[in-house]
């Protein structure tokens, strides 16, 4: 059974937990790609390969969300962006409605 759907929507925020999730990732990552630890460039490398991540499952994550009912308003304020703003970036990687 699918939760009622919220009036109101938190715009992302960072905080202990996402510093948790994060470094979480970041030392997953490093083991998996069996780079040394402590070295500020691996960690730069790690954190870009992340965003890159990130900026790929954005699209496919707005487009869901719209095949679920999600108006732009609320896309937007999920992401932290303008609802012209949600629109305009990520429209064209969505079924358009009848």
């Amino acid at each position: 059974m699918r939760e009622p759907r919220r009036n109101h929507y938190i715009a992302p925020v960072a905080n202990d937990e996402t510093v948790v999730a994060l470094d979480d990732a970041i030392d997953t990552l490093r083991r998996t790609r069996s780079f040394q630890p402590d070295d500020p460039g691996v960690t730069l490398h790690l954190l870009a390969s992340i965003i890159t991540e990130t900026q790929q499952r954005l699209p496919e994550a707005v487009a869901n969300a719209r095949d679920h009912g999600y108006s732009w308003a609320e896309i937007a304020e999920l992401v932290g962006v303008t609802r012209a703003s949600a629109w305009q970036r990520y429209a064209d990687h969505t079924n358009p409605r009848p």
